[in-house]
């Protein structure tokens, strides 16, 4: 085996390792990763990657490397900007749009100004690259609903203590929602909504100020439903919610019974954490 040929074999094992140790993070971390033909959507941490490749071409003038890596991230910069009409748009929106549109241009300003995270060759003297960025900031202001507005700061008035045979029951407020949706096949989406049996609306665009959905998102998605993971988005004294179906022409929309909406809808300082989006959904994995 000569040099060259150990050397190209023992990057190509530490990329390997390295890739198989970031995906064991991953699935330790609980994130919800939705994975595309070039590129993947971290709904957890709000992180979306592509990948593009160029190859060498037969005219040697294009054949230096920084003429390939530039072929190589003008490839992943389409691929993100794929990804991210997809996040932010149904299929029928997306056909509504021209070039030119403000979110469009948007978008595909997003896209150029991804990080570039990691490049190399391939076995085939191809380069290959992964760029980065995030749904969160920017992305959320351009493409959320204008329903969604600021809410001014909200004062909830402490509920009175309750007797239970003579002893004084103190009810410790909740300081966010947990919503179960697993089994139910609910895809991430930068719009849920929940709505009771009813039809009735439980946490929707007239809930949430627009400051936080756009800081971080309407809500977390996670795929465990251990609190103490979700405690940084959801607190200490999360009300955990199980979701029956989706619902709603999209399917952006989770379903719970009447009785936990009424649940909901006791809870005065609901107010407070839907305001503030937090709220965690937690996915099958």
């Amino acid at each position: 085996m000569t040099h060259t040929h150990y050397a190209r074999t023992s990057f190509f094992l530490m990329l390997f390792i390295f890739t198989l140790s970031a995906a064991v993070w991953a699935i330790e971390e609980n994130d919800c990763i939705t994975v595309h033909k070039n590129g993947s959507i971290n709904w957890t941490t709000g992180t979306v990657q592509a990948t593009g490749k160029a190859a060498p071409s037969e005219n040697p003038l294009n054949d230096s490397p920084d003429a390939i890596l530039i072929q190589a991230t003008l490839d992943a910069r389409q691929n993100l900007i794929h990804i991210l009409m997809e996040i932010a748009f149904d299929t029928s929106d997306r056909d509504n749009f021209l070039p030119g549109d403000p979110i469009i241009a948007g978008i595909e300003k997003q896209a150029m100004d991804a990080t570039l995270t990691h490049q190399h060759y391939t076995s085939d003297r191809a380069m290959a690259v992964t760029i980065e960025t995030t749904i969160f900031g920017g992305f959320l202001q351009l493409v959320l609903p204008e329903d969604i507005q600021e809410i001014i700061g909200l004062k909830i008035i402490p509920q009175k203590d309750k007797y239970h045979r003579g002893a004084r029951v103190r009810h410790e407020p909740y300081t966010g929602l947990i919503l179960d949706a697993r089994g139910i096949d609910f895809k991430p989406t930068i719009t849920p909504s929940v709505v009771s049996e009813q039809g009735e609306e439980i946490y929707s665009a007239r809930f949430i100020s627009r400051e936080y959905a756009v800081q971080a998102g309407v809500c977390r998605f996670s795929c465990t439903l251990d609190p103490v993971m979700n405690s940084r988005r959801t607190g200490s004294n999360p009300l955990v919610i199980r979701g029956l179906r989706k619902g709603g022409e999209t399917n952006h929309t989770i379903v719970i019974s009447r009785s936990d909406a009424v649940t909901i809808e006791r809870t005065a300082e609901r107010h407070l954490f839907m305001r503030k989006c937090q709220v965690v959904i937690v996915l099958d994995q």
